[in-house]
């Protein structure tokens, strides 16, 4: 036998079949006769009757060397250094993997060709098709009639895909999509394109496609083929809003780095409305993270532009162990909600707050530095502004002395207030607050708790009211009041039952009445305090409480399976009485009915498992003999399945006469698991005869692709507004369509 190219020899092993009786052995042709021709080394090691043939192919060290092993039903060598298989080939060499019905391997070129039930393997990219050249050096190569399976979910196929990089691919008459499906349910038809994973997938004359059907046309178009970001174009969005016309959203997004991106949209609408804006965020490390956005539109039926921004930022673990947090928002005009925010919820908000505060805790103690602003909408150019500039804040959370029963907590804060009201007054004055409290344990016994407290909170304000609240005196004010307070739980009485109903096994009744006696001293010159938060409205008090709680626990029949006992039920009835005869507690109009009594309170709960609550409330007047305020809600939970209802009403006692009665109710169902859900939401007031909204949601989820469908209905006594939304996501794209009467289109920028 003439030298193998550069003195490569062959390597060849038999594999026995399972039934042999020879099974394990193996005869290996390492050393066989050079004189023996290529066709009789073969035939040495296929003897008749054998099924597969293992084989060793090594590469001249000029060409890199290294070895290619697989198996095949037939093995020839057509010349030296040119080999061919055949009959279910398996090759593997390096990170490759090639399967073929015939498969050639060139040693001088380094090129493999295959053919029939091609199949080519590296890693998790996977190509297949009906015939395969490949250059083992560069690791490219073509392949027919072809289709590609890559991560993260990239699946393309074409006449011609070629492989002309480690991470980069070729498409000639093709489709790329994320679904699995040999009919996909969604897809882009390309005439050409390429596919960078890590990077963008790529198409000229591309067709998006539902299944077969064309729906959409693009001339080019680039998408994610990564889980990383990377910058580009993101999809156009489409929308329509009755006020404002037919919407085309764009939108860049761009990437600053590992921990920085942004996104640059603007939207333009058929009726004169011209919006852009950013959003831009960050996470430079672990402990911080922060997003900023901004908006503006040209609306045609302003004189001037309108905008909103946006920022969030937190930052943990600061030096000495605070936490900082920002969160700040502004908009150019409240009825800006009203006219371009998309989420429904805000569109009748009439208040903003924006804070920043430092905060810590150490042990018992901590610390907040605050800077806040709210901003509460009264009317058309009417506002009032209440701003911290800044409140420092330290608490002590009730700490035992000496080791007695004895505990003493505090709360201390240092304020510079400021509060104003368009174009009426514009207020701003120091306070500085400290409120020590000791309370003392007089019994723990399990079934008698009684505790007393006694605190003196005194409070300065830089500036004070005159006597008829309508000017600033310039003087300063000192208010010190003491307060008081002796509560006791118990005597408690209990039973024990025995007997099965449902999971549980045995329960516990419990009867707890509850007495609790408070007293605030009056501070006469209470007219003279500027009033900014719950600190300054600190009203006389001199009341007597009384309740009576009875709660039902259960044990679980099996312990280890449901877990220990639990509160299902409890009834809380209580009543609030007046010990000075000056401070009524329930009262006529005209005050000529007065009454030292409050009114008779009721809560019942009952909570038989962790998927099912109700809760009943009631309060009934002594004074007019009347219940003049109820409220039940209830829900349940099946798995994905849900549905809840709370229905209140109110009344004047006096008169009898129902000022309020309104219920909600909301459900959710799982039609097709993990694929079809609905939801809804309706709100109905009795009294005005108004549905006052209603809300429909239908989504659909498959493996490559989700839709949600929304209607909307809202109404009030002076305005309404009705909407249709629909968005329609793509694996691996983010929200493609989105039509909604909103003014930005959900962009995906690809997290």
């Amino acid at each position: 036998m003439p030298a193998l190219a550069s003195g490569v020899a062959a390597q060849i092993t038999q594999e026995w079949p399972d039934d042999d009786p020879m099974m394990g052995r193996q005869e290996e042709v390492e050393d066989a006769d050079p004189s023996l021709p290529p066709e009789e080394l073969e035939d040495s090691a296929a003897e008749p009757g054998l099924d597969r043939i293992r084989f060793q192919i090594p590469f001249p060290e000029d060409k890199g060397g290294g070895v290619a092993t697989g198996t095949a039903g037939n093995l020839e060598y057509v010349r030296e250094d040119y080999v061919v298989a055949s009959g279910g080939v398996e090759l593997q060499y390096q990170d490759l993997q090639f399967q073929g019905q015939k498969v050639t391997v060139d040693l001088k070129t380094e090129q493999v060709t295959a053919e029939g039930d091609v199949i080519i393997d590296q890693g998790p990219k996977r190509l297949v098709g009906d015939t395969l050249i490949f250059d083992l050096v560069t690791k490219t190569g073509t392949v027919t009639n072809a289709k590609a399976f890559v991560d993260p979910d990239i699946f393309f196929e074409g006449a011609i895909i070629k492989k002309v990089g480690e991470e980069e691919y070729e498409v000639t008459d093709g489709m790329v999509t994320s679904c699995i499906d040999d009919n996909p349910d969604w897809s882009f038809r390309l005439a050409k394109g390429s596919v960078e994973l890590g990077g963008w997938a790529k198409g000229k004359h591309a067709r998006f496609r539902v299944k077969k059907a064309p729906l959409l046309y693009f001339p080019q178009i680039m998408y994610p083929a990564s889980t990383d970001r990377k910058s580009g174009f993101l999809f156009p969005n489409l929308g329509y809003s009755e006020n404002r016309g037919a919407l085309l959203g764009l939108a860049y997004f761009l990437t600053l780095g590992p921990s920085y991106d942004t996104t640059f949209y603007a939207d333009l609408y058929s009726e004169s409305y011209i919006g852009a804006g950013n959003e831009f965020r960050y996470r430079p490390s672990e402990n911080t993270r922060g997003i900023f956005e901004g908006y503006v539109i040209d609306d045609p039926n302003s004189d001037d532009l309108r905008w909103k921004v946006f920022w969030s930022h937190v930052s943990e673990q600061l030096p000495l162990g605070l936490r900082g947090v920002v969160r700040y928002q502004d908009f150019s005009d409240f009825n800006f909600f009203r006219d371009f925010e998309r989420d429904f919820s805000n569109v009748a908000i009439r208040r903003l707050r924006s804070e920043a505060f430092l905060t810590g805790s150490w042990g018992q103690q901590s610390f907040t530095l605050l800077v806040d602003d709210t901003e509460t909408f009264i009317a058309q150019d009417d506002t009032t502004t209440a701003r911290r500039l800044p409140e420092a804040e330290y608490r002590l959370r009730p700490t035992q002395i000496a080791g007695l029963p004895i505990y003493l907590d505090l709360v201390s804060s240092l304020n510079y207030l400021q509060s104003a009201r368009t174009n009426r007054f514009d207020q701003k004055w120091g306070r500085a607050d400290i409120s020590p409290n000791l309370t003392v344990a007089l019994s723990t016994l399990p079934w008698l708790s009684v505790s007393v407290s006694a605190s003196e909170r005194v409070t300065w304000y830089s500036d004070s009211r005159t006597e008829d609240g309508t000017a600033l005196t310039g003087e300063s004010l000192t208010r010190a009041i003491a307060t008081g307070n002796t509560s006791i739980v118990g005597p408690s009485f209990s039973r024990v039952f025995d007997g099965k109903v449902g999971r549980f096994g045995k329960f516990k009744h419990i009867v707890e009445p509850r007495w609790n006696y408070r007293y605030v001293q009056d501070f006469e010159d209470a007219d003279q305090i500027l009033r900014f938060d719950e600190i300054d409205f600190i009203p006389f008090a001199n009341v007597f409480s009384v309740n009576l709680v009875n709660r039902l626990l259960a044990k679980p029949a099996d312990e280890e399976l449901h877990g220990g006992a639990r509160e299902i039920m409890s009834l809380e009835i209580g009543q609030l009485y007046s010990l000075d005869d000056t401070v009524p507690l329930q009262s006529s109009a005209d005050r000529t009915l007065t009454s030292t009594q409050g009114p008779v309170n009721l809560r019942y709960r009952f909570n038989p498992n962790r998927t099912a609550n109700l809760e009943a409330r009631l309060s009934y007047s002594t004074l007019f003999n009347e219940l003049f305020s109820t409220s039940i809600s209830g829900g349940m939970r099946f798995g994905p399945h849900g549905a809840g209802l709370t229905w209140f009403t109110k009344s004047n006692p006096e008169t009898s006469n129902t000022t309020g009665n309104q219920i909600r109710f909301y459900a959710g169902v799982e039609i097709w698991p993990s694929h079809l859900r609905l939801d809804t939401q309706i709100n109905y007031d009795f009294e005005l005869s108004l549905l006052q909204s209603q809300r429909y949601i239908i989504q659909y989820f498959s493996q490559c692709f989700g839709y949600r469908l929304e209607y909307r209905d809202w109404q009030s006594v002076t305005r309404s507004d009705r909407e249709i939304r629909f968005a329609l996501t793509l694996k691996n794209i983010g929200t493609f369509l989105d039509l909604t009467g909103g003014t930005r289109n959900g962009f995906n920028p690809g997290y």
